[in-house]
């Protein structure tokens, strides 16, 4: 029998932004449905998937933006005294979380992403060095200790990253035994009703029967420039991504477009990890993936998501809110983050009440 979550998970998807409120509540009523155990609660239904999730962080690097707009804010005299070999996520801004982690008030922009994950599964934080500094200033703060997080060294072939799809290809073993990956990054004013959300959807479909390995939650904007191409039945079957493909593909009018969180089922997302590294590595060159921009031999987690969306396994959640989709990548853009973070943390607030 298919369920409400069901349907705004696919035909009904454009319904999912006023429902936005209530589809934890669906997911909780769905599994309840579904063979197995039941549970009160949300609350109750998020400690047990806890238990299950890998909650898997990017915040290795800093992205050529940033660099050079640290730069450019030195070239004028307005430097911030930020050094530019600390990965972007560790900048501080407004502090809307209430943390107190540093003397001036303010906290590293990473810490939104962590705090919207804090608490719904086991910490994998990938870096490349920092980690005192993050456990000091971000970790600590949240209450998340040595015990719940793990910190996982990027390689960097040829001298730079490879793209995120290499990045969890390289801790993949560290995602087995879990039942579900939620990734993030530490670039975004994430939601935690989003992903709670999500990951809740996830797993009652899935157990209601419904073969289902990925669920993208995203947010319809206007002319989105990484639009998802949805079918009749309101499955994913593109996405657009300009650093992936070389190009822009933005789409005219309302659209709909992912806000940087994912949510997999981990046995399915740790096959095709795999799977592209077997297939389309090449020692000495890095990675060469059809469709991918040739120059950057590089593997996303987007390619993972083109070939479960093409096998008809995956899943929109249309519920989240355009703020979300406000990342850091340049000085110029923290003031847009620090706004969409106020609205963000405040709707969580509510949340926890």
């Amino acid at each position: 029998m298919e369920s409400s979550l069901d349907r705004l998970s696919s035909a009904d998807y454009a319904s999912a932004p006023r429902r936005r409120a209530e589809l934890a509540a669906l997911a909780l009523e769905a599994r309840n449905a579904a063979p197995g155990r039941g549970f009160a609660s949300v609350p109750d239904y998020a400690v047990e998937l806890s238990r299950r999730t890998v909650c898997l962080t990017l915040l290795a690097g800093s992205g050529s933006r940033w660099v050079k707009s640290l730069a450019a804010a030195e070239a004028r005299g307005q430097g911030s005294g930020f050094d530019p070999a600390k990965p972007r996520g560790l900048f501080p801004v407004r502090d809307f979380l209430g943390l107190g982690a540093r003397a001036d008030g303010r906290i590293p922009i990473a810490a939104y992403a962590l705090a919207a994950v804090h608490g719904l599964g086991a910490h994998l934080v990938v870096v490349r060095g920092w980690e005192a500094q993050i456990d000091g200033e971000i970790l600590g703060p949240l209450g998340i200790g040595a015990s719940d997080r793990r910190f996982f060294t990027q390689e960097v072939p040829f001298g730079k990253p490879l793209g995120h799809g290499d990045a969890a290809w390289q801790c993949r073993d560290l995602l087995r035994g879990a039942d579900y990956v939620v990734a993030n990054f530490g670039g975004d004013a994430n939601s935690r009703r989003t992903i709670l959300t999500s990951l809740l959807a996830l797993d009652a479909l899935r157990a209601s029967g419904r073969e289902v390995d990925f669920l993208l939650p995203a947010a319809p904007l206007d002319s989105p420039a990484y639009p998802i191409g949805l079918d009749s039945g309101g499955l994913p079957r593109s996405f657009g991504h300009a650093k992936l493909h070389g190009a822009k593909d933005e789409a005219r009018g309302l659209g709909y477009t992912n806000v940087g969180v994912r949510v997999y089922f981990a046995p399915a997302l740790v096959k095709r990890l795999e799977a592209f590294r077997s297939e389309y590595w090449v020692e000495g060159r890095g990675y060469e993936i059809p469709g991918n921009d040739p120059a950057g031999h590089e593997f996303a987690l987007d390619n993972v998501d083109a070939e479960l969306a093409s096998e008809g396994r995956a899943r929109v959640l249309a519920m989240a809110r355009p703020e979300e989709l406000t990342p850091a990548k340049s000085l110029d853009d923290v003031p847009a983050f620090e706004a969409a973070a106020a609205s963000v943390v405040a709707e969580d607030a509510e949340l926890r009440r």
